[in-house]
């Protein structure tokens, strides 16, 4: 697999709360020398962003109900359309880990179907938070949000308890998705041989911070948590 077939699957991340405008920009810079996938940031950096990249071909991507999951479905409808109409044309999104741990399913199926709907055919990746799961929970997880529609299954948002992104994981969400869904894989992504290893797992995007020192394999590149 060679470089520039990495490349084209790593949407480079930076979604700090303390991310300032000069990093965003760079940010977009490293995304066009090296002909990232996309570029993933916090909703209110979407307008700079857009304007950075405009007729570029990168993606512009965001992630809502971050990084806990936690406010109501509607909430996380609302700003799904929000981001949309602010130049997102792919949303990552926090479901409501907590109906599924409490065997909620509908809710938490539920909570997934609203933000699919208002997306209104943006893809939609879900954050399923495999650290926090059990493996009869990251099958259930998964099934459910196929069942919504979205449009890819992640393993992880990459912070916190999210996890890290594993061969083991990634290959269980390729055997669920079945052709039904997309799967990308994030959470501590930061080595040329880790992200080969996670597409030959079935990974077709992977989410990092660390994007330039995968190219490049230049010492003291990023350490984010992501």
């Amino acid at each position: 697999m060679i470089r520039s077939e990495i490349a084209q699957k790593i949407q480079q991340t930076l979604v700090r709360p303390d991310a300032t405008s000069d990093e965003i920009l760079q940010l977009c810079n490293d995304c066009l020398a090296y002909q990232f996938n996309g570029a993933m940031v916090p909703p209110i950096w979407l307008p700079l962003v857009g304007e950075r990249l405009k007729g570029s071909g990168v993606t512009i991507c965001t992630a809502l109900g971050y990084p806990m999951g936690g406010m109501t479905a509607l909430a996380k409808a609302f700003e799904a359309r929000d981001v949309i109409a602010r130049g997102a044309q792919q949303i990552d999104f926090m479901p409501a880990i907590g109906f599924l741990k409490s065997g909620q399913y509908d809710a938490f199926k539920q909570d997934i179907h609203m933000v699919v709907d208002a997306a209104e055919g943006i893809p939609i990746k879900v954050m399923l938070e495999f650290g926090m799961l059990t493996a009869e929970e990251k099958t259930r997880a998964a099934e459910l949000a196929i069942e919504a529609g979205v449009t890819y299954l992640k393993n992880s948002s990459g912070w916190g308890q999210g996890g890290q992104a594993t061969i083991e994981d990634i290959r269980l969400l390729s055997r669920i998705a079945q052709g039904r869904a997309l799967v990308k894989a994030s959470g501590g992504i930061r080595t040329w041989a880790q992200a080969q290893a996670l597409v030959e797992a079935g990974a077709v995007l992977l989410g990092t911070s660390a994007g330039v020192r995968i190219m490049t394999d230049a010492a003291g590149a990023t350490e984010d948590q992501y």
